[in-house]
């Protein structure tokens, strides 16, 4: 048995299989079919076996097979051999997603609610930013800025995005310090979100009432203790 020499990017390599569609269940022809993408889409031929070492961390693509294989998957192929995103989409994310996290933490201290930072030992600490006492109930909080796209909003959400609650903050058109608050659901986010191997993007259009995600309706929030 060979030794695993790199088990972080056989991690990666399986999330980015199971967050592709189109890509088999592991056990289930996943191994072949990843073999015959790079051989049908490239030209390159690698064994199935080849493609066994990098699933279980026993190898790892060179750069040029770590690039197709990225594209194959539709992931950053920063993320996928090195675990990082690019420095702009990093700088990028990373700015907003403070903005964001301040500007909610803000809002919800201004109201008088409960909030506390997740701290370093805490689980989930990779997608809740805040948690907050609304109502008598403890809520796991994720915030996101809204980024330009066109004619349409860009979201950053994390990929375990089912343990919190998605608080989409969007600049009001009218007046630029103020600010609308919405509530990404679960649906639109697992139906439409874009995996980019780190986080998901979600597209949308916003109205006064809701963030239009093609035929999923997300609502504004006006009430915390009833919105989320």
């Amino acid at each position: 048995m060979r030794p695993v020499i790199a088990p972080d990017f056989a991690k990666r390599f399986g999330q980015a299989c199971d967050n592709n569609d189109l890509c088999p269940p592991h056990n289930y022809g996943r191994l072949q079919w990843m073999a015959e993408q790079l051989k049908s889409r490239y030209g390159t031929v690698v064994s199935k076996e080849s493609v066994r070492r990098w699933a279980s961390g026993e190898g790892r693509p060179r750069p040029d097979k770590g690039k197709q294989i990225a594209e194959i998957l539709k992931v950053d192929e920063s993320w996928l051999l090195l675990g990082v995103q690019p420095e702009g989409d990093r700088k990028s994310v990373g700015a907003t997603q403070n903005a964001a996290v301040n500007l909610l933490s803000g809002i919800l201290l201004a109201r008088e609610v409960t909030v506390a930072i997740p701290d370093e030992t805490d689980p989930l600490k990779d997608c809740v930013n805040l948690y907050a006492v609304i109502g008598g109930r403890q809520l796991r909080l994720h915030a996101t800025y809204a980024q330009e796209a066109g004619k349409s909003l860009k979201f950053i959400v994390p990929t375990n995005f089912e343990h919190v609650s998605v608080v989409a903050i969007v600049p009001n058109e009218d007046d630029e310090a103020s600010f609308k608050l919405y509530h990404l659901l679960t649906t639109a986010i697992s139906k439409y979100g874009n995996k980019r191997g780190g986080y998901i993007e979600l597209t949308g259009a916003a109205t006064d009432g809701c963030v239009k995600v093609k035929d999923v309706e997300c609502p504004r929030i006006r009430n915390m203790k009833s919105a989320l």
